[in-house]
Formats: structure tokens, sequence, C-alpha cells
């Protein structure tokens, strides 16, 4: 994937500051604002902010950059975090759709967003550990 930015994580001091905000919003999504003008974006995009200031705060630093539209089983495999082989077996199962480019598989990000989302919602919950 193409890495363009990369952001370190925040100070201490930043991370306390917007770990209380965030902590402070609850459930509600919280405006964006730039320059103390806030900006008319989605829900969505104002997700993505949040989580962004998240992992930063929680000392994670991360990489920001363009997803190409067509996506490599490697890169498949990162974003559904299993392995190459796994991801090949899902295309080949028909669980997870592909585009050939030649003799290549190649996958949307949209379709494994939302393979994740699934993925995510059949987790089973954690357990207590017994370790009191």
């Amino acid at each position: 994937m193409d890495h363009r930015y990369i952001a370190s994580a925040l100070s201490h001091r930043d991370a306390q500051l917007v770990s209380a905000r965030i902590a402070e919003s609850g459930d509600r999504v919280p405006t964006v604002s730039l320059d103390g003008v806030e900006l008319d974006i989605d829900e969505s995009g104002r997700r993505t902010v949040v989580e962004l200031l998240r992992l930063l705060a929680g000392g994670t630093s991360v990489t920001v950059g363009p997803v190409s539209e067509l996506l490599t089983t490697s890169q498949a495999a990162e974003i559904l975090g299993v392995s190459d082989t796994y991801v090949r077996k899902l295309a080949d199962a028909g669980d997870l759709a592909i585009e050939m480019r030649g003799t290549h598989r190649r996958f949307r990000l949209e379709d494994l967003v939302r393979l994740r989302e699934t993925f995510k919602k059949n987790q089973p919950a954690s357990r207590p550990s017994n370790s009191d």
C-alpha cells in the first residue's frame, strides 16, 4: 500500500487531552473543526477522524495513504487480518468477490470492508478471565 504520511503517536499531554474529549463525547460522534471553522462532513468521516485521534492518543503511530481501487491478495489479507492463503480460499469458495487481472486475483476495498464487518459481528464476545 502507498503510505504517504506517517503520523507519530501523540505526546503524553496531548494524548490525555484527546482521550478526555473522546470520553466526554460518549457514543455521540463529535463535530470536526479546522481552525475554529466547523467542517460539514458526514458521520463516517467524523468517525474516521475520531478513530485516528483515538489511535494516536493510545500510543499507536498511523499511516495515511490512498488505497487503490483493486487490491492484491496480500493487501486484502492485511485489511482482513488473515493470511494470504485464507483470502485465496475465501475467493475460491465464492465467499469473496474477485476480479482477475490475467492470472492474478484482485479485490475491491468495499468488498473487503463488508467482509471484515461480518468477521467482527461473528466473533464471540470476549469472556472475563478467571485470574482474580
